[in-house]
């Protein structure tokens, strides 16, 4: 694919390696004119994971990622899982390979869970018109996994928009918009439920109200502290550690992963992906426990990579983080959180489990690969549905 010095944006701009400093406008540019926004999201995902469907709800918002990635690659664009969807931002010379992945995506999710994947691409100029900027930096998580973080307002907008029923209109893509053209190649669902070290696992996530930007940042800020003081540092609180991993035996769970990788196959593509796959966990229950190195891969430094390489605290306009602690620590952190409630500076969801859910994006075994962490039990989505019922409230 050719590429563009508009192309690589993303991967040009600065890395910054504080958490805390999100808040910080110095690290983030704006997002070029011409790229575009993408939205994903599961329709009535709540419903869904009420009927214990949260892992198929979990892997077909992945799955959104994976598709685009895949598509637009050798280039890198910035992303954010949310649990029951995604949203990416891609420039304009790979919209149409876009398009048909995401409508691939849309189709994969009908046919194999039946799940309605709600997908739409808004141009960053259409943002701008209405007044929102996408403002986008780089944190780095890891040695190998550096994230995207956002403010400006303009994602918020865009999955607004796309979401209404008549202004999304024109965003919105269905199934006769493109040819499908759409791999899930990277994405994987191969370990058990992870049980948190602490007793619960928490998913929070927190939107500021202020209009003035400096007020937001002040309450993010505060925010950001007050999770350290209660659950400590990020290590403390981590929602995975290595020794509470598990590869899973479950047929069922497993089915999930075979059903997306093989989708758009006939029967024999998917009896043999069945196979091989089946191949590959008795060999990874014998190499696993043991850290041993195997196929020219480390699997014990796999493994560490995995834990660090984890996507569990992220910024788009507003805070997200899966936490692992105490109910007493949960408790503590929800009477601050009610008190800025109350004082009508943000609004706030937290939804707790006794574990961590993870879906795995591996690139290659080397290092180049990312796990997207949510609370068990439809962990961001039921948080996110608490703040909204509180956003009703105070609008």
């Amino acid at each position: 694919m050719a590429t563009s010095t508009d192309e690589r944006f993303y991967e040009k701009l600065p890395v910054f390696d504080d958490f805390a400093s999100i808040t910080d406008e110095g690290p983030y540019q704006a997002l070029p004119e011409d790229w575009h926004v993408v939205v994903t999201d599961v329709v009535r995902s709540t419903a869904a994971i009420a009927a214990g469907m949260y892992k198929q709800v979990n892997i077909v918002g992945a799955a959104s990622i994976a598709s685009v990635l895949d598509v637009v690659k050798p280039l890198r664009v910035p992303f954010v899982f949310g649990g029951d969807g995604a949203t990416l931002c891609v420039p304009k010379t790979v919209v149409g390979a876009v398009r048909q992945a995401l409508v691939a995506t849309k189709r994969m999710a009908q046919d194999e869970f039946d799940l309605a994947l709600r997908v739409g691409i808004m141009p960053v100029s259409d943002i701008h018109a209405a007044g929102f900027r996408v403002l986008v930096a780089r944190y780095r998580v890891s040695d190998h996994y550096t994230q995207a973080v956002f403010t400006g307002g303009g994602l918020s907008f865009a999955e607004g928009c796309v979401k209404d029923e008549e202004k999304g209109r024109a965003y919105r893509l269905e199934f006769h918009d493109a040819e499908l053209l759409g791999r899930f190649g990277s994405l994987e669902c191969r370990w058990e439920d992870i049980p948190s070290p602490h007793g619960e696992t928490i998913a929070l996530v927190a939107l500021a109200l202020s209009p003035d930007a400096e007020r937001r940042a002040r309450v993010y800020d505060e925010l950001i502290r007050e999770i350290g003081r209660v659950y400590g540092d990020a290590e403390a609180c981590h929602p995975v550690r290595l020794e509470k991993m598990r590869l899973t035996r479950s047929n069922r769970k497993l089915a999930v992963e075979a059903k997306l990788r093989s989708f758009g196959h006939g029967r024999l593509y998917r009896a043999r992906y069945w196979l091989r796959l089946k191949v590959q966990m008795a060999i990874g229950y014998v190499v696993f426990p043991r850290q041993m190195t195997f196929g020219g891969v480390d699997w014990g430094q796999y493994q560490r990579d995995v834990v660090a390489n984890t996507d569990c605290r992220k910024f788009d306009d507003l805070l997200r983080q899966i936490l692992s602690g105490t109910p007493q620590q949960r408790q503590e952190l929800i009477g601050f959180l009610e008190e800025r409630y109350n004082r009508g500076e943000l609004v706030y969801g937290v939804h707790a489990a006794p574990s961590a859910l993870m879906t795995c994006l591996i690139f290659n075994r080397q290092g180049e690969h990312v796990h997207f962490v949510d609370g068990a039990d439809g962990g961001y989505t039921m948080a996110a549905a608490q703040m909204k019922q509180q956003l009703k409230q105070v609008s």
